[in-house]
């Protein structure tokens, strides 16, 4: 086991990426601080299963875009294991599709807070425990939006173009208290939330023609590449981006939402 008795905060880990990342951690041998914003019995199903692997499980409610939220869920981590070994900050919102003419002031800040300013709080005040912990790993999430442009998601893709560098210049302050710190660019992995396109759809088709591995990526992908991160497999790694996108990211080509039939998000 690459992780065994390690402890591993998640934040957004009531399903989706953040419940697959806490698996594949649990199964590496860790304990896991599952941490949500509203969906309890997610959690819960989360904590069970990395319970059922045989490892530790704290379930923790917090807003990552509060401080003061972020702040307790850490020290409930302190509290429960004493140290933290690895964080990844998983929690954060779509983009609102729309033209960039017709996205207001409040839905593109909203994004910011909460991808960038979310990020930062969890990132931030993990740090300061792994820094008394004598070092850690730390894991972002952006996207293939981070370094991909394409109709309605000027929103996101700032969002998650900001992850890229703040990860690049975390890696400078945060390297001399030991402390490594990398991001993943999932491509197209469809969740719950964010189910993928009709299989019909020319959108598919086109995900698929410029996707050299043909496929959709699973939450499981994310999650290996996040176990790697977080071992010491990767500790002469930091400050890099992991595109795990079955390869779209290559070409720098990314379908347009415009051309394939997606219509503008017009109102909430």
């Amino acid at each position: 086991m690459r992780l065994r008795d390690k402890v591993v905060l998640v934040t957004g880990a009531s399903g989706g990426l953040g419940g697959a990342i806490c698996r594949e951690f649990a199964n590496e041998g860790a304990d896991c601080v599952v941490v949500y914003r509203s969906d309890r019995a997610g959690a819960e199903a989360t904590a069970a299963q990395v319970e059922a692997a045989g490892r530790r499980s704290l379930v923790v409610q917090a807003e990552v875009t509060d401080e003061a939220q972020m702040v307790a869920a850490v020290e409930a981590c302190r509290q429960r294991f004493g140290r933290l070994d690895v964080s990844v900050a998983v929690a954060g919102m779509g983009g609102r599709l729309r033209p960039l003419l017709e996205l207001e002031l409040d839905d593109f800040e909203l994004v910011q807070r909460t991808n960038v300013v979310g990020t930062y709080l969890t990132v931030r005040h993990c740090a300061l425990l792994m820094r008394e912990s004598g070092g850690g790993k730390i894991i972002t999430m952006s996207s293939v939006h981070g370094v991909s442009g394409t109709h309605y998601a000027a929103a996101y893709e700032a969002s998650k173009g900001a992850i890229i560098a703040f990860t690049r210049g975390a890696a400078f302050d945060l390297a001399e208290h030991g402390i490594q710190i990398n991001a993943i660019a999932p491509g197209a992995v469809p969740v719950p939330n964010d189910p993928a396109p009709d299989p019909d759809s020319d959108l598919h088709r086109a995900w698929m023609q410029f996707t050299p591995l043909g496929r959709w990526g699973t939450p499981e992908d994310v999650a290996r590449a996040a176990v790697y991160l977080g071992s010491a497999d990767s500790d002469w790694v930091t400050g890099q981006v992991m595109h795990v996108d079955g390869g779209i990211s290559a070409g720098r080509l990314l379908p347009s939402f415009k051309h394939y039939g997606v219509k503008p998000q017009m109102g909430d």
